[in-house]
This record gives C-alpha cells, sequence and structure tokens, in this order.
C-alpha cells in the first residue's frame, strides 16, 4: 500500500489537539536548557509522562540536543551549572534561606565564620560547608580584600617591631583584638605564633604573660630556699604549672635552687 500511494486510513503525525496542548512546554524546553521536563511539565500545568512521549515520538531532535548537554555536563560541578543530571547544581531554597543572615555577616563583617555561624544559630561545621561549597569564591576574596589588608596594616607593622601585644595594636588603632587575631593566622602565620613570645636565658621562648605572672615568685625562688608550693601558696599560683615553667624555663636556676636548699638544711 505504501509503494502504490494508497490511504491506509490511520492518523500520522502528532495530533492536533496534542501539539497544542505541548507547544508551549516545547517551546520553554528549547528557550531554557535549565529547566528539567518535569519543571516545564508542572509550570505549563500538563501532564508529565504525556509531555514524555510526546517529545520522545515528535521531537527527537530536542531530546538528543538535551541529552548531549547532560553528557557533556557529567562530572561538572560548577555552582549555576548544569550537572550530568540534567539538574542544576545550586543549593535549595531551604539551604539559601537558612544561611541568608550569617552569609550576609561574611560579607558585610570581618568576624570569622565560626563567630557569625553562632551568632546566627547555625551549625559552624555546616556554614563552613555551605560556604566552601556554594561560596568558595567569596571565601578567596574575602582572605586576600585589598580593603581588609589596609585595615590591619598599620597594627601588623608595629607586632613586627616588638613589644605589643595583639590586644594592645588592636586598641590603639580601633581594632577588635580577635578580629586582628584571626588575621595575623590566616596571613601572617609566623606574626601570629611569636605574638607575646620572647626568648629566655636558656634559649628557649616563653609567653610574655607567663613571665608577668611569675615574676616576683621567681625572684624569691632565686634567691631563697623556700619551696615551689609555698611559693605558689603565696602568690596565689598553680604549683605544678609554677614548678613545670621553671623547670621548662630556666633549669639552671631549678639546680642553683636545689643548693640552697642543701645549703639551708646543713645550716639547721
Amino acid at each position: 500500500r505504501a509503494r502504490m500511494g494508497l490511504d491506509d486510513g490511520l492518523p500520522r503525525g502528532s495530533r492536533r489537539r496534542s501539539k497544542e496542548q505541548y507547544a508551549q512546554t516545547v517551546e520553554l524546553l528549547r528557550s531554557d536548557r535549565y529547566i528539567t521536563v518535569q519543571e516545564a511539565a508542572e509550570r505549563c500545568s500538563v501532564s508529565y509522562a504525556g509531555l514524555e512521549q510526546h517529545l520522545i515520538f515528535y521531537h527527537k531532535d530536542l531530546v538528543e540536543e538535551r541529552i548531549r548537554i547532560r553528557e557533556k555536563a557529567a562530572g561538572e560541578q560548577r555552582r549555576g551549572e548544569l550537572t550530568g543530571r540534567g539538574t542544576l547544581h545550586a543549593p535549595t531554597r531551604e539551604i539559601t534561606e537558612k544561611y541568608a543572615a550569617a552569609l550576609h555577616l561574611y560579607k558585610t563583617t570581618p568576624m570569622s565564620a565560626r563567630k557569625i555561624a553562632r551568632q546566627a544559630g547555625v551549625s559552624v561545621k555546616g556554614f563552613y560547608e555551605y560556604l566552601q561549597t556554594w561560596h568558595k569564591d567569596l571565601v578567596g576574596e574575602r582572605k586576600g580584600n585589598p580593603a581588609t589588608a589596609a585595615k590591619y596594616a598599620e597594627a601588623i607593622a608595629l607586632l613586627k617591631e616588638g613589644g605589643l601585644t595583639a590586644a594592645a595594636a588592636a586598641s590603639r588603632f580601633g581594632l577588635h583584638p580577635d578580629c586582628l587575631r584571626r588575621y595575623l593566622k590566616d596571613h601572617e602565620p609566623e606574626l601570629h605564633a611569636s605574638l607575646g613570645m620572647k626568648k629566655s636565658e636558656s634559649g628557649g621562648v616563653m609567653a610574655m604573660q607567663s613571665m608577668d605572672k611569675y615574676r616576683e615568685a621567681l625572684q624569691v625562688y632565686a634567691t631563697s630556699a623556700e619551696s615551689i608550693k609555698s611559693l605558689a601558696r603565696r602568690y596565689g599560683l598553680n604549683d605544678c604549672a609554677f614548678g613545670q615553667f621553671i623547670r621548662r624555663q630556666f633549669p639552671e636556676l631549678h639546680e642553683k635552687h636545689k643548693v640552697l636548699v642543701q645549703q639551708a638544711k646543713k645550716g639547721e
């Protein structure tokens, strides 16, 4: 019949009613490669299963083109771009809303991500993962922000001269001490590690705060036979911590004190 050109009376091609029914949805799929078939069906209020069948039979070029796009995107994890599943690689609306307040603070304040998470009432770990997954560019930009670098430049220069704590430098330039410490830890790790440290007579390093804390008790320890426990009680110190400080930072003084104790015993 086909060779003879005889009509068998069966309908061929898409029916007019179906063509009209899915026309708007097909146009939407052609113009927007980011929308899924299911989303298009829902937006145009047509049957998802019916739309799929219509595309497979009458719009094979469109189906093949969308398959090629998904194959090309396979393995891609770029924000705002398609994935191999044909979906958009982007956070869900719920996730976006959950971290909206924290993200605003991260963009507009120098506070650390940890402090922001606590203030916004979200998980610290979750917020870190959200930033690394969806706002990695912002994380990098924040670390290397020229305005932030200029903000801390004078305080850093002063700290490099020595003799000041981070808190003192922050106070002098009207900065928040914790924010300055966080910036130093990220951008000036050696300076951050050396802050408040000084060389001891034995060649080691010690915290200036520790030296100030033990100074008076240490002077008495160096010139008398009074025990560490007695000195700790007198100056309100922890005797174990005081003893460890002496043995670690002033081993020669520890040996000298032993001699003083022995002399005191002989004198008795």
